[in-house]
């Protein structure tokens, strides 16, 4: 099975689809075999990817109206797949929160299925429960945009904090995938000061790719395209390419517990499988 990253923050606005989006297509363009999850009732993947309204959705699947593999919309790039979420009405939202209750309902419906996939990215509403809690139930790791407010940084501690109670009763294999500051203006010392302040409070979590604001990528998003499609030059796009290969060079190596239960390890390289 290839790797589950959500992408999730308890924060709006800091560019979780766009980074879901362009992360994913720049998987794909590594030739690695990418499903983009759309888990918000606001359904910005399909917007952002310009999908037909008429394809299958995520909320078909938890509704048992159409099974996994109808649900897949095939998108124009080679090597990726999404399934968008659906525009639902009011009724349907209130719907949808009672069977979010179910935390592993995303799990019992997607993971014995996904196994041909790479990379599965998954998009998370602007909070942490519901089906954010479904996502982080069936993921390996979280990937976390940072935008550079003062709230941004509370909003971090609290993603950190649900993942370490999530990690320890219903989901052991969850960890953090990485920080990575989003909309960044390098020109500026509110952008240099919030940066500071998430390395010398997360070190260990902070990745190397910053992914800069860009005009281009919010006019990518009116043609509801990809920057990295539509703009394949522009900085925004270098660096979900450059934020793409540092997350299959951080999971080229797989650390698998040994059956007898001990704490001991074997690095198992990809390669070699």
């Amino acid at each position: 099975m290839g790797k589950i990253i959500a992408v999730a923050i308890p924060k709006g606005g800091v560019g979780k689809t766009t980074v879901s989006v362009n992360l994913s297509l720049a998987l794909a363009k590594n030739h690695k075999r990418t499903l983009l999850i759309d888990v918000d009732a606001s359904n910005q993947v399909a917007l952002s990817l310009g999908l037909d309204a008429a394809g299958g959705s995520l909320y078909d699947l938890i509704n048992y109206i159409k099974v996994f593999d109808e649900v897949i919309n095939k998108t124009q790039y080679e090597n990726l797949d999404v399934i968008p979420f659906k525009n639902i009405s009011f009724e349907d939202e209130l719907l949808l929160t009672d069977l979010a209750f179910n935390q592993f309902l995303l799990k019992n419906l997607i993971d014995p299925v996904i196994s041909e996939y790479d990379f599965v990215i998954i998009d998370c509403p602007p909070h942490l429960i519901g089906m954010t809690t479904n996502a982080l139930n069936i993921s390996d790791s979280v990937l976390i945009p940072v935008k550079s407010s003062n709230y941004s940084l509370k909003a971090v501690d609290r993603v950190i904090q649900r993942v370490k109670e999530i990690s320890s009763t219903t989901n052991k294999k969850l960890t953090i995938e990485g920080i990575l500051p989003t909309v960044y203006e390098f020109n500026t010392r509110a952008a240099f000061k919030i940066k500071k302040n998430l390395y010398a409070l997360f070190p260990q979590y902070m990745l190397s790719t910053v992914i800069p604001k860009n005009s281009l990528a919010e006019e990518a998003s009116f043609y509801r395209k990809p920057v990295l499609d539509l703009y394949p030059n522009a900085k925004s796009s270098k660096a979900f390419m450059q934020l793409a290969e540092e997350i299959i060079e951080k999971n080229h190596t797989f650390v698998y517990e040994s059956l007898s239960g001990l704490d001991d390890y074997q690095i198992i390289d990809e390669d070699s499988l």
